[in-house]
């Protein structure tokens, strides 16, 4: 009997069959704690693995923090870059913090990523296993196009089973929001919000990546007399 082919990111899938179901995972809040993400991986490794069907991860925003030393040595692209090793299928960037990467900054880590950004307020169409679909994030004023996924960070309510189209609400710091939308039919099937645990083990894979992130953030910081505040 043969192993059950998997896609690069651990997720099921049955040779020649459609999906009928998206799952959609989500995260926000991270504000610099760059030490949380070996965990969270791991629950975010289970939860695509429990999948049926296509699997969207997505950061919501307020990933920076002005408080945040590695924010401040890296002008706010050291959360991102980890992100985009975790395999995040794009990041929010802006939002209610009203806290967007300068300029130069956003275009030094759009050469460095493959993981889209998206920025508030403007809709950008992604594409995952051949289910394409529009996120929209905060109030775009163009007219969004079917499917759309929306994102409003003024609500921590879960989406209805039902209800269409589906609504990603605010994610608490250490948690992961996992929606279930039935395809073609775009509606929720399921919806849960899960806590990370401190039982949860760390992946060793993404703490070194954060160790090496970090490490460069401090040689960023030097020539700027500034501190790495990490005591």
């Amino acid at each position: 009997m043969g192993a059950i082919p998997h896609d690069e990111d651990g997720e099921r899938r049955e040779p020649g069959s459609a999906p009928q179901t998206v799952t959609f995972l989500a995260t926000a809040h991270l504000s610099g704690e760059l030490g949380l993400l070996p965990r969270l991986f791991t629950l975010i490794h289970q939860e695509r693995c429990s999948a049926q069907g296509p699997v969207v991860l997505l950061d919501l925003g307020d990933t920076c923090a002005v408080q945040s030393w590695v924010c401040r040595a890296t002008l706010g692209r050291a959360p991102f870059l980890v992100l985009d090793s975790m395999g995040y299928d794009g990041a929010v960037i802006g939002g209610p913090e009203q806290a967007p990467i300068p300029p130069s900054s956003l275009r030094l880590l759009a050469g460095r990523m493959i993981m889209p950004v998206i920025i508030w307020n403007r809709p950008r169409t992604l594409t995952k296993r051949g289910v394409t679909f529009t996120v929209a994030p905060g109030n775009p004023v163009a007219a969004l196009e079917p499917p759309a996924l929306v994102i409003d960070r003024s609500t921590e309510v879960l989406p209805a089973p039902g209800s269409s189209p589906p609504v990603l609400g605010d994610v608490a710091q250490g948690c992961l929001l996992r929606v279930d939308v039935t395809w073609p039919a775009w509606t929720v099937r399921e919806a849960r919000l899960l806590a990370l645990s401190g039982e949860m083990p760390p992946d060793a894979t993404i703490a070194a990546i954060v160790t090496l992130v970090e490490d460069e953030a401090r040689q960023l910081a030097q020539p700027q007399g500034g501190s790495d505040d990490t005591e």
